[in-house]
């Protein structure tokens, strides 16, 4: 266990710096995330990968603390399910905004890759952005529903 904690202390702690821009919160991350592997190593289960293991209960961690800070914001309900024509929260929003910069990599259509980028980026609607595609607004629900399912794809592999 201490080997886990000399070699990845300084990898989550920097990760949960980018993440929370703040060094408080960082630190209650990195100990939260440390915390949580060693009670799941206690458990004797065996991860298939150590370092996967870490990086997801790392990720799942920042995911529920941002989801109660923000929720603490803005009172906004979290639904856990996608669906077509389905309205992001808040969450999704600063997920997808960290994504952008890597979606060539993701293997999008031009369709897919510009209403993304104009819903998450530029917090279009998509109303505004069937009129500056030219299509129809089914179209656009589509194409967010498809580049969201790439993205998941990417990565939750």
């Amino acid at each position: 266990m201490d080997r886990i904690y000399d070699e990845y202390y300084y990898k989550i702690y920097h990760w949960a710096i980018k993440k929370t821009n703040n060094k408080e919160d960082a630190e209650d991350l990195t100990n939260n995330v440390f915390l949580s592997i060693f009670e799941y190593l206690n458990k004797n289960i065996k991860p298939e990968k150590l370092e996967n293991l870490i990086w997801k209960i790392a990720y799942n961690l920042w995911c529920t603390k941002a989801k109660k800070y923000i929720k603490e914001k803005t009172n906004i309900t979290f639904d856990e399910e996608y669906q077509m024509g389905y309205e992001p929260n808040m969450i999704d929003k600063i997920i997808y905004r960290e994504i952008i910069d890597n979606l060539d990599n993701i293997g999008l259509t031009k369709n897919e890759k510009v209403s993304f980028q104009m819903y998450y980026l530029k917090d279009l609607s998509i109303k505004d952005i069937s009129k500056n595609l030219n299509t129809k607004e089914a179209n656009i629900k589509f194409y967010l529903y498809r580049a969201r399912n790439k993205i998941k794809e990417r990565y939750y592999e």
